[in-house]
């Protein structure tokens, strides 16, 4: 069975898919709307004409089960829902036995799919760390691990901070 590569916008808007030879790419409804320059536009769609690129929808378990381990990793108010769409038709897939990447260059994404178990694939070459974040009040340093900037600091008020609790690799 070839390998599934779950792509993001980004690596249809780099050039990343012609240098896999073999295995098909399969996405979401959001993302392929997300491309609208005219290489990235001609490259989605002759993958789609060559039944190399599908459209497909996770379910609801498996978006469920993104958002899970969005909050875990910290990463849920960066995400977008497409973003966990995304996340959520790897998740599935890697549960129906198949061999899966996900392949993206938003790090928020690679980080929260890596902590799913996800096998992931950056073709910036950025992603190194899997990362943990923390809300941090800038005024009297309280920590919480609600990790959204901008909440209020319950003990003084201040608009929190999001920051690296903890970098390492899995």
């Amino acid at each position: 069975m070839p390998r599934t590569y779950v792509v993001d916008a980004g690596a249809l808007f780099s050039t990343w898919t012609k240098r896999v030879g073999e295995g098909v790419f399969s996405t979401t409804t959001d993302v392929v709307d997300e491309i609208r320059n005219r290489p990235s536009k001609f490259r989605a769609d002759l993958l789609e004409v060559l039944d190399r690129l599908r459209e497909e929808a996770p379910p609801t378990d498996s978006i469920n089960a993104a958002r899970r381990a969005a909050t875990e990793t910290g990463d849920d108010s960066i995400l977008s829902e497409t973003d966990i769409e995304l996340i959520a038709l790897a998740h599935s897939k890697r549960q129906d036995g198949s061999s899966i990447v996900l392949v993206s260059t938003d790090l928020a994404v690679l980080n929260t799919a890596r902590h799913m178990g996800i096998e992931t694939v950056d073709p910036s070459g950025k992603f190194k760390d899997d990362i943990k974040w923390v809300s941090i009040c800038p005024a009297c340093g309280h920590r919480s691990v609600a990790s959204k900037a901008g909440l209020e600091c319950p003990v003084c008020g201040t608009p929190m901070r999001r920051r690296v609790f903890k970098k390492g690799r899995k």
